[in-house]
């Protein structure tokens, strides 16, 4: 099977779209919420409707394109983001919007995995590399120009053009998968974990609706603890579970290994701190400093504006260094940028935050790029496809708790003010400070790179965030 040019693009205008979907709410949150005189709550749940769909359906996106094959599930999985992105451009009131926004999330979480297992498989090891070199870059762009395309879309017409735009490229990729992308063969798959897929459904659900309902019960509430204890219990009884299943949906037996259990538990905080910056920082400009969504967008771009370079460079740091120290670097640089920010945001002048979003545009980088070669570097070929499936679903985890946490925090702080405030925006940003740091300590204590000789010949799975 060859990888021509549509399957290259079509691959990375899917894994854009899975961003797509998660870059641009922030900018568009606060609009709606104006518009449809959303309580704080209500407002979180445009947000958070998508990321608790993404969490939950990570753990199926990474195996279903074993069983159906990658063109296939993919076409699936574009339509169903294609029709949960027109629902919500045409949605009437809020329970219609959140629901749609919620089904586009179902769609997104296969997008990534799919792709990038699709572009992986139809080229040798020898040009591997580049292939999935080429695929990001296509995919990383989405945080430059997501992020734009919904600030001009809301401010010159509406945000609802935005879900239009989305449900029009959703469509218009599967009709390019459809006519210009074969089929692979497909092998025979193992039993699917229908058991366990259930069991961590049923866990998620109950952890994450606990953080999110959090802003209304209290993070002290019983009703809050109650069902946060059930979801960390079933979630438990999960991982025994799988541990005793012959062909399990997750392979959590790879967490006994050390340096595997910290590349999960790091790439656990990097998803935390960029979604939860991607999505906040963008409410912040709207909120404090009074900055339309285009305006908002434009702030946000000198974060992002250096990170496809960064990705190389990170990459052959880490061809000659190993992942750890490249990553331990970007954990503390994005802890100091953190850091930077959250000691300005209170005096209300961009050009002071500016140096903490340049430093961003860099230490982002190394933090995905080194641990995902890491990943690859720790585990043999037979291993990579389990391997990937669990980071990806701790990614996806991260990303919602990152939404949910600093969202709690931010609307928590401003009860009394009818938009959110400089100082909960301050304390949400020292919470991403905290996290970035932990992260590059599990690094420093659990990572170890493998000696030249002992790393398995391949090309690199290249920089994806």
């Amino acid at each position: 099977m060859q990888l021509n040019r549509w399957t290259l693009w079509f691959g990375g205008l899917a894994f854009f779209s899975c961003y797509l979907g998660q870059t641009v709410l922030g900018v568009v949150q606060p609009t709606i919420a104006a518009e449809l005189r959303l309580s704080s709550a209500e407002a979180q749940w445009v947000v958070n409707s998508f990321f608790l769909t993404l969490a939950l359906f990570a753990p199926a996106g990474g195996r279903l394109s074993d069983y159906y094959g990658h063109r296939s599930v993919l076409l699936v999985a574009l339509s169903v983001f294609a029709l949960g992105s027109f629902s919500a451009a045409v949605s009437q009131g809020f329970f219609w919007l959140v629901s749609s926004i919620a089904v586009a999330g179902i769609g997104a979480s296969t997008l990534y995995p799919a792709s990038a297992a699709m572009i992986a498989n139809r080229v040798p090891l020898q040009s591997r590399g580049d292939a999935l070199g080429k695929y990001s870059a296509i995919g990383v762009s989405v945080f430059v120009v997501g992020p734009l395309l919904a600030g001009a879309l809301t401010e010159v017409v509406s945000w609802r053009a935005l879900f239009g735009v989305q449900a029009a490229v959703g469509i218009g990729l599967v009709l390019m998968g459809w006519q210009k992308v074969e089929d692979e063969p497909v092998g025979e798959p193992e039993r699917f974990d229908v058991r366990g897929l259930v069991v961590v459904m049923s866990g998620l659900t109950a952890l994450l609706v606990a953080l999110m309902q959090a802003l209304t019960w209290g993070w002290d509430s019983a009703a809050t603890l109650a069902l946060a204890g059930c979801g960390v219990v079933v979630l438990g009884a999960f991982c025994l579970l799988e541990l005793r299943t012959p062909h399990p949906l997750l392979d959590v037996g790879l967490l006994r290994r050390r340096v595997l259990g910290g590349i999960v538990l790091a790439m656990f905080t990097a998803q935390f701190v960029i979604t939860g910056y991607i999505i906040y920082v963008a409410t912040y400009f709207q909120h404090v400093l009074g900055y339309g969504p285009l305006l908002a967008a434009l702030a946000i771009a000198p974060s992002m504006l250096a990170a496809p370079a960064f990705n190389v460079i990170a990459g052959r740091a880490t061809d000659r260094f190993g992942a750890r120290l490249p990553a331990i670097l970007g954990y503390f640089a994005t802890a100091v940028a953190f850091g930077w920010l959250a000691a300005f945001l209170d005096e209300r002048r961009y050009i002071l935050l500016l140096p903490g979003l340049l430093l961003l545009s860099t230490s982002f980088s190394p933090m995905f790029t080194s641990l995902l070669t890491g990943l690859s570097n720790a585990v043999a070929a037979e291993e990579r496809g389990d391997a990937n499936a669990l980071v990806l679903t701790v990614r996806w985890i991260g990303a919602a708790a990152g939404t949910m946490v600093l969202g709690v925090i931010i609307h928590t702080g401003s009860e009394s003010a009818r938009v959110p405030t400089a100082p909960p925006y301050q304390t949400a940003f020292v919470v991403l400070t905290a996290a970035a740091l932990v992260g590059g300590l599990i690094c420093i204590l659990l990572l170890r790179d493998p000696a030249p000789e002992q790393r398995p010949r391949h090309h690199h799975f290249r920089p994806h965030f």
